[in-house]
């Protein structure tokens, strides 16, 4: 939002526009900061993690329609052997979660929090899939519960 088309640093938004970015991203801060880590006393640091948070929150739309897109074109993918009472749609939510698939001590995690701009792994997937009607809907989450609450957060 900072530099045009052509990488000149130069504000290019109106101010209608960029109203309404910051709203939306004090909703990701917002969010975030209520974020309770386990193991810990702290909270996540919404404005720290912002720019991640954000970047999360698109890519998980980004990457689901194009998975979509993939399925149109080609079909349904093969059923995993064990892994067959998940549908294609399912199975794209479980790889996301598990490529976060991570251990650290308290100490590295409390590193984290203090000085890293990316949220812990925990919350960059279960906030983001929290943010996402298609993961709710995939796996029939009820309303007003964690992963299907009744406010959410999208910037774009």
């Amino acid at each position: 939002r900072q530099y045009d088309s052509i990488g000149n640093l130069r504000e290019w938004w109106d101010a209608d526009v960029k109203e309404r970015f910051e709203e939306r991203a004090q909703c990701i801060i917002d969010q975030y900061e209520k974020i309770d880590v386990p193991g810990t006393v702290l909270n996540i640091s919404g404005e720290l993690t912002l720019g991640e948070n954000i970047a999360d929150n698109g890519a998980i739309k980004q990457s689901y329609m194009a998975y979509k897109n993939y399925l149109r074109r080609h079909g349904k993918e093969k059923r995993i052997k064990g892994l067959e009472q998940f549908n294609n749609e399912q199975m794209f939510f479980l790889g996301y979660g598990l490529s976060y698939c991570e251990n650290m001590t308290r100490t590295h995690l409390i590193y984290l929090l203090l000085s890293d701009n990316h949220s812990p792994s925990r919350t960059r997937v279960n906030q983001v899939l929290a943010n996402y009607p298609e993961f709710a809907a995939a796996f029939h989450c009820r309303v007003g519960t964690p992963m299907n609450p009744t406010k959410r957060c999208a910037v774009w």
